[in-house]
């Protein structure tokens, strides 16, 4: 199944409080980029310099940079200026500093709005005795650059479409051949970003494959009050400290210095159709902000929670994914690691918007919770 805010019809363009068409909005500017589109660039300098980005202006107040450089990862992202998205102080840092052992992934991630784990493992490392052998953190994917990328925007009637797109290939002599094809796209006027993603096995070989979509809001979205809202049937907890929080999950406090991390892994209750609605949420921000996810539980069955409220640290994850964050050797144990047979194509469908006010708030508060 795939999500997609497109309906088939021209969707005028909405800016500044009114409906625009192609010729009223074209009459009144001398080239789209005077109120959004898609602009792609190279960082330079430092650790990033050289990676690849794509800059997105929707026009809505909705600004976010994806990275070609690294899987097609959304970077920073913001809305009417408000930071919608936890960066580390690596920065964006290129790929090839990539140190896969252990816990190195955290040295070269920004997390941003979206880091991609996978796609031979995620979560914690892995040393088993698989023909894979060990891997760190999260896998390399989002490490990967992107090639055949295709950055653009077209009018289609009334609605100006923005995208871009790449292949990303993992593979490794007497290994994996795995590719993943990412589409992210959004329009003119709109609050709502997609990822279309495939991942393809073109080896000759069955071979396992996990993916994670490690969504990561940050402050000011994240702050004390803020709450999580999902339809958890149940959960299970990374370790024993995770456990003793049993209640009290969906709400944040503010930063503390004696906050231990924690990581709880949902059992999501989805609408028949398999699709999954989630949403951080803050209130107090302005006239009530959030971002709200949306998702299909037959693509991506698994809810990992992270939440990380230790100063400078002050970050959650909403991660769906094919398989749990506790890595592969566990998920092979458990039953819960997927393998695609040569050939094979799995598809994944993930939705981002902004939730702006009250009114878009409840309205998808009701999609969560029906």
């Amino acid at each position: 199944m795939r999500l997609s805010i497109w309906t088939g019809d021209d969707l005028m363009p909405t800016l500044w409080g009114r409906d625009y068409t192609r010729a009223e909005l074209m009459a009144r500017v001398g080239d789209l980029s005077q109120v959004g589109g898609v602009r792609e660039y190279r960082l330079d300098g430092g650790s990033g310099d050289g990676v690849e980005a794509v800059d997105f202006d929707t026009g809505s107040g909705l600004r976010f940079t994806v990275l070609p450089g690294r899987a097609l990862d959304i970077s920073g992202a913001s809305y009417r200026g408000i930071p919608l998205a936890f960066r580390t102080p690596t920065g964006d840092v290129q790929g090839a500093r990539y140190e896969p052992g252990g816990q190195g992934w955290i040295r070269t991630t920004v997390l941003g709005l979206l880091a991609t784990g996978g796609l031979t493992n995620v979560g914690d490392p892995v040393d088993d005795d698989d023909e894979a052998g060990a891997e760190g953190l999260h896998g390399r994917l989002s490490n990967l650059g992107a090639t055949n990328v295709w950055a653009d925007g077209a009018w289609d009637g009334d609605e100006y479409r923005m995208w871009v797109q790449g292949r990303v290939r993992q593979a490794i002599l007497y290994g994996e051949n795995l590719e993943l094809v990412r589409r992210i796209e959004t329009a003119l006027g709109s609050s709502t970003i997609e990822i279309h993603d495939t991942v393809t096995n073109h080896g000759h070989r069955t071979q396992h494959m996990m993916i994670l979509y490690h969504m990561n809001p940050g402050h000011p979205l994240l702050d004390e009050g803020a709450r999580f809202h999902v339809r958890s049937q149940s959960r299970r907890f990374h370790d024993e400290y995770a456990g003793a929080s049993k209640e009290g999950w969906e709400v944040y406090e503010g930063p503390s210095i004696d906050w231990q991390v924690q990581v709880l892994i949902h059992d999501v209750e989805a609408a028949a159709d398999g699709t999954v609605h989630a949403a951080l949420v803050n209130r107090g921000l302005g006239d009530g902000m959030g971002l709200g996810f949306t998702w299909n539980k037959n693509q991506l069955p698994y809810l990992n929670h992270w939440r990380n409220t230790t100063p400078g640290d002050y970050v959650t994850g909403i991660e769906p994914g094919n398989a749990t964050v506790l890595g592969r050797a566990r998920n092979r144990a458990d039953g819960t690691l997927h393998s695609l047979e040569p050939g094979e194509t799995a598809s994944f469908d993930v939705r981002i918007q902004v939730l702006d006010g009250a009114d878009a708030i409840d309205g998808f508060l009701a999609l969560v919770g029906a």
